[in-house]
């Protein structure tokens, strides 16, 4: 049997851990606070900037209860962040459990003892996990830092959970598609890469790209409360990589800038991503993504990759239908049984890629 992870495990807290976390929320609250003024002075459309959708700026919406909890800083918040993520991943982690998002304002009855039951539930995802990184280098594998209270079972060196499998699954496609081959090309041409990931969830993706791919600029945009967390999870466990806000410039490390700013990122990028909150949002804000994808962020032939569900159904979108409306060239990744959504890669420009 695997040994377990608990939060007991992972609940660590460096001495300036809670220090680094309050000036980060400092650093987010101010990217909130001037939202309006921002919209106002740049004359950017409201119907884009402002939450809408699945994610409409209402006080009862679970992501906003979220940041509310954890921009607290306290030690629970930052040890076991990983406790409160559940609205980015759809899965509630500390009861291994997917389905309708339960927001918990504080962790107290998640003891060790409960976790252990739930993670009876957890064998199913080691068995599609031990599938996913057969043959696969160690570069290629996700590895979640061994903090923020993360929990699984411990499988070669990894903390295997239903997150590290869904994970797994897109950096799967980014290498078996060739765009892992089509990057570090990029990075040999011109010893620099430059990645946007449009919704960034918690930082799981990113997290694998800066172990896979050292010195890269990564860049993620998303509503500015939501940024919290990515800035969290990726900046505690790495104090010394860059860290830029807003439309600082970023040369390496990672930059972290509010959705309303997204007009102001006029660089090209080697790579944009985008999984399931696409589909999550307007269709005037998918379409406004796609006309800046064609102006500035893929006019370098850069490529667009992401993974979204048909959400008709829900009352939403299908963010695929309106992309191909605005995006000229564009493949289909084909691979069986894909948990969450259709993968897909789009360009300004005919799509070459290398052999994996």
């Amino acid at each position: 049997m695997f040994p377990l992870v608990l939060p007991s495990h992972t609940r660590i807290l460096m001495p300036d851990a809670i220090e680094r976390s309050t000036e980060i929320a400092a650093r987010v609250a101010s990217l909130v606070e001037t939202r309006t003024g921002y919209i106002r002075d740049n004359h950017v459309p409201a119907d884009f900037a402002l939450p809408d959708a699945n994610w409409a700026y209402d006080a009862r919406n679970p992501f906003l209860q979220l940041y509310r909890r954890v921009v607290k800083c306290d030690a629970e918040a930052i040890g076991q962040l990983r406790g409160f993520t559940v609205m980015f991943s759809g899965f509630n982690l500390y009861e291994m459990a997917l389905g309708p998002t339960r927001i918990v304002e504080r962790l107290d009855g998640y003891t060790d003892a409960v976790i252990t039951e739930a993670l009876s539930r957890n064998l199913p995802f080691i068995e599609a996990w031990q599938r996913q990184i057969a043959n696969r280098p160690e570069r290629m594998i996700f590895r979640p830092p061994r903090r923020f209270g993360e929990i699984g079972h411990e499988v070669q060196g990894v903390i295997v959970n239903y997150n590290t499998w869904a994970y797994q699954e897109r950096i799967n496609l980014l290498i078996d598609s060739g765009i892992v081959a089509y990057l570090d090309g990029c990075f040999e041409d011109r010893g620099k890469l430059r990645v946007l990931e449009i919704g960034g969830g918690y930082g799981a993706i990113a997290t694998w790209f800066a172990d896979a791919f050292p010195g890269l600029s990564y860049t993620i945009l998303d509503i500015p409360e939501c940024l919290l967390f990515p800035a969290l999870y990726l900046s505690l466990p790495r104090p010394k990589t860059p860290v830029a806000w807003g439309l600082e410039p970023v040369h390496s490390g990672h930059r972290f800038t509010p959705n309303y700013q997204a007009a102001g990122l006029t660089e090209p990028f080697d790579l944009v991503i985008n999984t399931l909150s696409m589909s999550e949002m307007s269709e005037s804000q998918v379409r406004y993504y796609c006309r800046l994808m064609r102006s500035h962020w893929l006019h370098g032939g850069g490529l667009f990759f992401e993974q979204n569900q048909d959400n008709r159904s829900h009352g939403m979108l299908s963010a695929q239908e309106i992309i191909a409306e605005e995006l000229p060239y564009r493949r289909s990744l084909d691979a069986a049984a894909l948990a969450q959504g259709m993968a897909k890669i789009w360009s300004c420009h005919p799509i070459s890629l290398p052999e994996p």
